[in-house]
């Protein structure tokens, strides 16, 4: 295998020196035959073309896989097509031209030259057919072939390129180019002629001068004949190349003019150029600088814009980010004053259903007491209704007079154990948010339990910024209620509680800190146990 290789560097090596010696050289008229072209030619692509072999049965057996798609313009590459391939020693003039593609990628060819990768390299031999080229080129340690062909089917200048290799069963490397019209003026702007400032180079102090004039450029001590010009992308920015050669070994190079960046009209100027025709390899030349006929003071300005602008459309984010969160604080309040004005029908409604049972139990004065302490109860309730937030010490107050109430139409004991570092006065609390769960307590816990009947509401400090507060019945619990067909949230008798859970939602919107809830059955807690634990905890 290793022998094999050697061989084969070997022929190639041969096939080299005899491409070099028979193609001519820029400016020379030395001109080989047209039998002689195409045998070495046919020599030389051959092992290419035979390494692509393979791809045809992978066309075949898997048509609709990404890579059979991208390789399929290959099958057509055989022994056939070289016989009906036209053959040159350098690039048909209808190929010459500029491709590039959306990464800024770039291959330029001339008649003996290809710039590609940075490099310019010397064209060996080259075979057309079909819209398809095959490049042979010259590089340090061997030969490279690329391939160029029209893709199928596309209306537009599209290209796909290819680096073949002679290993078979290996993808060949590829990308798409585009191709720059040919009917874009091939100019460079005016203000980019002229002289470019060089620093002294490393082994010289004297500065080496570069200039562009009208069809020749001095640089590097020599001139240069120009042959072709005209506008690219390079790196994705609008940039300008001139092919030329040496005036007096025709020597070929490759001038890129390119800008700094997109803020300044700072221009750069850089050669790239053979090493040498035998050992295939090229070097850049950073020539000089030149600025443009945009005035210093565009130049400092222009950023200025730039960060104006910048500024402007972040302060437009800002103001319609406010806007947003205007407007859903909005939509947040006007839910909660729904939900708000949900529960006071709500609770009116269990009133007069408690006074009802009262007035069927024939208990006139406990109906009467009942009459007399609901009324300043409702007064709290529609009073309190107009704010979101209220009091401790007036919710609790109004939750022991319901408590109250209530213990005349089911007996049970109930108590408040308050913390003595909460200041009741000066700590807020949603609006009637304790009342539902104090009210599902005990209509759905303690009425239709046993004897004896507790309720048991706590409040504590969790921290600075928090309050703690259970609410603990020995009723039937969640679990009974459930098997009884008590199911929460699914008959009226728990619409405030489904409410409150709603407007805990909506206060808990666009807030760091938010209300949290338990409600849990005590027999979860401890075997044994009867009732319910409600948990809350709300930020201050």
């Amino acid at each position: 295998m290793k022998r094999n290789r050697i061989l084969n560097l070997l022929l190639k090596a041969t096939l080299v020196v005899l491409l070099l010696h028979s193609g001519p050289v820029p400016g020379s008229s030395r001109t080989p035959s047209l039998d002689s072209t195409r045998q070495q030619s046919i020599q030389l692509f051959t092992p290419y073309l035979k390494s692509l072999s393979w791809i045809q049965d992978l066309v075949k057996t898997a048509p609709e896989s990404d890579r059979a798609r991208h390789l399929s313009g290959l099958t057509q590459l055989d022994t056939s097509w070289l016989d009906q391939a036209q053959f040159f020693n350098q690039i048909p003039s209808e190929w010459y031209g500029f491709w590039d593609n959306i990464l800024g990628e770039s291959i330029d060819l001339f008649p003996h030259n290809v710039f590609r990768k940075k490099e310019l390299l010397r064209v060996m031999a080259t075979a057309a057919h079909q819209d398809k080229i095959l490049i042979a080129l010259k590089t340090l340690f061997d030969t490279e072939v690329i391939l160029l062909q029209k893709l199928p089917g596309s209306t537009g200048p599209r290209y796909q390129c290819f680096e073949l290799n002679t290993e078979p069963y290996q993808d060949p490397e590829f990308d798409y180019f585009e191709r720059r019209k040919s009917s874009i003026p091939q100019i460079i702007p005016q203000y980019l002629y002229g002289n470019y400032a060089q620093k002294a180079s490393f082994l010289s102090v004297k500065k080496q001068k570069t200039t562009i004039a009208k069809d020749k450029i001095f640089a590097l001590n020599r001139t240069w004949i120009v042959k072709s010009r005209g506008a690219i992308f390079y790196e994705s920015l609008r940039a300008y190349r001139l092919y030329a050669l040496d005036e007096k070994s025709g020597m070929p190079g490759y001038f890129l003019l390119k800008k700094r960046d997109i803020y300044t009209d700072t221009w750069h100027i850089m050669l790239t150029v053979e090493d040498s025709p035998i050992v295939g390899s090229s070097t850049i030349h950073w020539l000089g600088t030149k600025y443009g006929s945009i005035s210093k003071v565009r130049n400092n300005l222009f950023p200025l814009l730039v960060l104006a602008v910048i500024a402007a459309f972040f302060y437009w984010i800002y103001r319609r980010r406010l806007a947003v969160i205007r407007r859903e604080r909005s939509r947040t309040e006007l839910a909660l004053n729904g939900l708000r004005a949900q529960l006071n029908p709500h609770f009116l409604f269990n009133s007069l259903a408690s006074i009802q049972d009262l007035m069927n139990e024939d208990n006139k004065a406990g109906a009467n007491r009942y009459f007399d302490e609901i009324a300043r109860l409702l007064r709290y309730v529609v009073d309190s209704s107009k704010y979101a937030y209220m009091p401790l010490a007036q919710e609790l107050e109004a939750l022991e007079k319901y408590c109250s109430l209530e213990a005349l139409r089911t007996p049970f004991q109930y108590s408040f154990v308050l913390s003595p570092d909460i200041d009741q006065n000066n700590t807020e609390i949603p609006t009637m948010l304790l009342q539902p769960f104090v009210e599902n307590a005990i209509l759905h816990g303690l009425r239709p339990g046993t004897d004896p009947k507790e309720l048991k509401i706590s409040l504590w400090p969790e921290s600075s910024n928090r309050i703690g507060i259970s609410i603990l019945d020995n009723g039937i619990g969640i679990d009974e209620a459930q098997r009884r067909g008590q199911q929460l949230l699914d008959t009226r008798d728990h619409q405030g509680l489904a409410t409150t859970r709603q407007r805990i939602d909506l206060l808990n919107e666009g807030k760091k800190e938010k209300i949290t809830l338990k409600i849990i059955d005590r027999s979860h807690l401890k075997p044994g146990q009867t009732g319910t634990l409600v948990q809350l905890s709300i930020p201050l």
